[in-house]
């Protein structure tokens, strides 16, 4: 896209933002609704009168390929080349302090993003359990307080859900039987963690794969006089890599 207008360079972010909102021909509706926040909010940032703050910018450039750090420096491309396959994950300090004092402001918020999802039932994270923070909205995560975001490893959801993909987990107690047919976070007898989807059968829950090959990746059968509750929670949300 054009770098410059009538010759001179776009000098601030609301100018470069509304430059680049031009050359993907989108009005300022068009843009606050594709990531969940007001046209005046698209205005007042294009005018320079407010600053947006981190989870906009983040969610400028995952929803729309608009680079976050042109917008705030104007070097490098306006546009990132592809639009990212997985959530934006904030793991510096700087960004974090950013996002957690901003949080809320335009319904984005900073989600736990686990190492192990072992760590995702329990309701005390310690700070070595967190890998980053996903910044996800409110639409997403309406009780952002309880969810949890884990890696899926392996292909035992494929298609559904691909090695690699990220899930966002709602922890909130759920009666077993409510979950029934869900996809969910689930412990095991021998203390191993799946997402799985779940059928109760009597005393039982069955954890299905939804990948077709059923020798490959069996049910698992917990007994529930056993296990009580495996459940952890239910995944509510997922990014997909589907190339």
């Amino acid at each position: 896209m054009a770098a410059k207008e009538e010759g001179r360079p776009h000098k601030t972010l609301g100018e470069r933002l509304r430059a680049v909102r031009a050359e993907l021909r989108l009005s300022q509706s068009e843009l606050a609704e594709a990531i969940g926040i007001t046209q005046s909010s698209i205005a007042a940032y294009e005018a320079d009168s407010r600053r947006p703050p981190l989870p906009v910018l983040l969610a400028l450039e995952h929803e729309l390929r608009i680079n976050h750090q042109w917008l705030l420096t104007g070097t490098g491309d306006p546009l990132v080349g592809a639009r990212p396959a997985r959530p934006v994950i904030v793991t510096s300090p700087e960004e974090l302090r950013s996002l957690r004092r901003l949080e809320g402001e335009d319904e984005y918020y900073a989600v736990p993003y686990l190492r192990d999802p072992a760590a995702a039932g329990t309701g005390l994270i310690m700070e070595e359990q967190v890998e980053g923070y996903c910044v996800i909205h409110r639409r997403v995560a309406p009780h952002p307080e309880t969810i949890r975001c884990v890696r899926i490893s392996g292909d035992s959801m494929a298609p559904t859900l691909t090695d690699g993909s990220i899930v966002a987990v709602d922890i909130t107690p759920v009666p077993l039987r409510n979950l029934e047919g869900r996809i969910v976070c689930s412990r095991t007898h021998d203390g191993g963690v799946v997402i799985k989807r779940l059928r109760v059968r009597n005393h039982f829950a069955l954890l299905f794969s939804d990948n077709e090959d059923q020798r490959t990746f069996p049910p698992i059968v917990l007994d529930l006089r056993e296990l009580s509750d495996p459940t952890i929670g239910q995944v509510i949300w997922a990014w997909v890599d589907l190339r």
